[in-house]
C-alpha cells in the first residue's frame, strides 16, 4: 500500500520546488509603474526594501502577495482606511495576470 498517492507527491512538490512562476517583462511594468505610484516617495522612503522587491520581483503572483506590505507601509503614512483603499485601487492592473478567484477574494475581505 502506497503513502501517498503519485498526483499528491507532484502537486506537494510543484508547490515547494524552487522554480518560480516568470510573467513577461512587458505585462508586469504597468503593474509595477502602478504599485510604485502608489506607495510614492514617502512610503519609498519608508520602505526601500519594498520598493527594491517591486521593482524586482518576476511574477504577477509575488506583486499581488506585496500588496499587503504595501497597505503596512502606507498605513503608518496615512491611516488604515486610505491606504487599504489606494491598494485595492490597483486590482483592476492586475486583471488577467492573477486568477479571478484570488480577485474575488480580496474583494471579499473587506
Amino acid at each position: 500500500m502506497r503513502w501517498f498517492k503519485p498526483g499528491i507527491r507532484n502537486s506537494i512538490s510543484a508547490l515547494l520546488s524552487p522554480e518560480v512562476r516568470k510573467d513577461s517583462p512587458e505585462s508586469l511594468e504597468p503593474v509595477r509603474e502602478a504599485m510604485l505610484a502608489v506607495l510614492g516617495e514617502e512610503g519609498a522612503k519608508a520602505n526601500p526594501e519594498l520598493t527594491r522587491k517591486l521593482r524586482y520581483v518576476r511574477d504577477a503572483h509575488g506583486l499581488w502577495y506585496a500588496r499587503a506590505e504595501m497597505v503596512a507601509v502606507l498605513s503608518r503614512l496615512h491611516g488604515e482606511a486610505l491606504a487599504v483603499h489606494r491598494v485595492q485601487s490597483l486590482s483592476p492592473v492586475f486583471q488577467g495576470l492573477i486568477p479571478k478567484s484570488l480577485m474575488d477574494a480580496s474583494r471579499t475581505r473587506r
